[in-house]
């Protein structure tokens, strides 16, 4: 029976998201550009413009990412892709290792850390539950 996954929420990504993830850290998905970024804030002086150094993290983004859980609670991702060259791919259900795996093998990681996709997933899974719940008081409101 642990083997049976239910879905648990899915996520359609259609605007910018960005998540603090270090002191002067902070890690973006931008569609718009079919990306995945960290950007570091850098300030020597209070005195001196403060400087944003954007490396990318890996050449695609998740355009729908879906949640699976089974009964022991283990986690599986379902996530549908899309690369700077506007090539789209799914990945099917799968963990977390295993997508990382895949975008490695596709050539698509840029900084080897797998820190930053779980990262990403919990953001789009956290953004996506935050604005259905909002939506649930709005029309509980109304």
């Amino acid at each position: 029976m642990e083997d049976e996954y239910e879905l648990i929420t899915n996520a359609t990504i259609t605007k910018s998201m960005i998540r603090k993830i270090g002191e002067n850290q902070y890690l973006k998905i931008i569609p718009s550009e079919k990306r995945i970024e960290i950007s570091t804030i850098k300030q020597k002086k209070i005195t001196e413009p403060i400087e944003q150094v954007d490396e990318i993290v890996i050449k695609a983004y998740p355009k729908e990412v879906k949640l699976f859980k089974n009964q022991n609670q283990d986690i599986k991702y379902e996530t549908s892709w899309e690369t700077m060259d506007g090539v789209s791919f799914n990945i099917p259900s799968s963990n977390i290792k295993n997508i990382y795996s895949l975008l490695q093998a596709k050539k698509l990681v840029v900084i080897d850390n797998m820190l930053n996709l779980s990262n990403i997933l919990s953001m789009i899974i956290k953004q996506n539950t935050l604005e259905k719940k909002i939506e649930n008081i709005k029309d509980d409101l109304e």
